[in-house]
């Protein structure tokens, strides 16, 4: 238990010195990076269809990698940013039809958009999904 207080203590001490936050609309479909309460950065996405919705709620991208292999889809997430291990999802370039088609990820189409965000946004940005 002493373990998991030292992380959660960890997790709250990087939310509250961060000075990049992101934010995820599931209704207009759009993602806004914030630096110091300004929108610095901002793109369109595709989220989870219904039957894998993208969860809601507060996260931490606690994971960076250039390119990680997704064997579950047999594909690879350029530009991932991870958001959760359970549910596993994240943020990453991949298609973006122009509404939510994916399996719960945070899909950015544009490969210059998810080069930009995955730059600007250090590892332990608090991520909120509304």
């Amino acid at each position: 238990m002493k373990y998991f207080l030292i992380i959660l203590f960890g997790f709250v001490a990087a939310i509250a010195e961060a000075k990049e936050t992101i934010r995820i609309s599931l209704v207009n479909q759009q993602l806004y990076l914030y630096q110091d309460n300004k929108i610095i950065f901002s793109t369109r996405i595709s989220t989870g269809r219904k039957r894998n919705a993208t969860p809601q709620g507060r996260f931490v991208i606690d994971l960076k990698k250039t390119v990680i292999p997704d064997p579950a889809y047999h594909m690879t997430l350029p530009y991932f940013m991870r958001l959760s291990v359970s549910p596993p999802f994240g943020i990453h370039y991949a298609h973006d039809p122009g509404y939510p088609a994916s399996h719960g990820c945070i899909r950015i189409g544009s490969m210059k958009s998810a080069i930009a965000l995955y730059n600007l946004t250090p590892t332990g940005t608090p991520v909120t999904i509304l």
